[in-house]
């Protein structure tokens, strides 16, 4: 049977995109913000966007081969390709400059525009944040203007791979200074699990009197071996240093007789 684990589904609450000044001269490594951190004022904002969000839409071109007898009996994929869109509600520089064109006064023929990528999203106060590798293809389609909704400017970016093929660089909650906390089980508990969360993803199943072995090998199941130290008496409370920094959390327990599992800054 599946384990379900719904803490690793996500609803994201809000969300930001930006482009990348094209006056800035910078490594783009230096440029990208860590989660939590606000971008740069090399980072200019789209400003207010829809409620659908980002859509991203991966496609490839498919060709299949036929044997005497034997139809479709091979397939090959070639020419990926990834799409970002989303919809801009405000008009401000940045969606000017990509709907009507780069002459202030009139509207151009579309050309689209070619710009890095920040997409910013998150999900009870946790950050990821995505970068375009290379600048991205910007355009828009059509837009209304009436009494019975928000103008809307409805943004296609085609990403561009680099030379590895990569197509966006994910900024995650690892990577940073190492962070430490204390996990402590509640005082009485007799039975039961608990889960333990790093930054997006959960471990289930941790046993109330669990070692600070199981409980180290249980975070390598997120972090990797060897980028989690554990230590405490059996059922802890436990000392966690995150090699590679991240925020731990720990959601609803099933412990006997019933209690939450406090996880705070050591």
């Amino acid at each position: 049977m599946a384990v379900i684990n719904a803490d690793n589904a996500s609803v994201f609450d809000e969300g930001e995109i930006y482009i990348l000044d094209p006056a800035y001269t910078g490594p783009l490594s230096a440029a990208v913000p860590a989660p939590g951190d606000a971008p740069g004022s090399m980072w200019l904002d789209f400003g207010l966007l829809g409620t659908e969000g980002v859509t991203y839409t991966p496609g490839v071109e498919k060709t299949f081969y036929d044997g005497w007898g034997h139809p479709r009996f091979k397939g090959k994929t070639s020419k990926g390709t990834l799409e970002l869109s989303f919809n801009a509600l405000e008009r401000n520089a940045i969606t000017a400059g990509i709907a009507y064109g780069k002459d202030d006064g009139f509207i151009s023929v579309p050309k689209g525009i070619e710009r890095t990528l920040l997409i910013v999203t998150r999900e009870d106060g946790i950050e990821e944040v995505e970068y375009t590798c290379r600048p991205a293809l910007l355009t828009t389609g059509a837009w209304t203007k009436s009494e019975s909704g928000i103008r809307t400017f409805p943004i296609t970016a085609d990403i561009m791979s680099d030379a590895n093929g990569h197509l966006l660089g994910t900024a995650n909650q690892t990577g940073g200074d190492p962070t430490s906390w204390t996990v402590t089980v509640p005082a009485g508990t007799t039975a039961g699990t608990f889960p333990l969360r790093v930054d997006m993803q959960t471990v289930v199943g941790i046993a109330f009197d669990a070692t600070s072995a199981a409980v180290k090998t249980a975070l390598e199941a997120i972090v990797g071996t060897g980028n989690v130290t554990v230590t405490g008496s059996a059922g802890g409370p436990f000392t966690v240093t995150l090699k590679n920094g991240g925020t731990l959390a720990s959601p609803s327990a099933a412990l006997t007789p019933a209690g939450t599992v406090t996880v705070t800054a050591a």
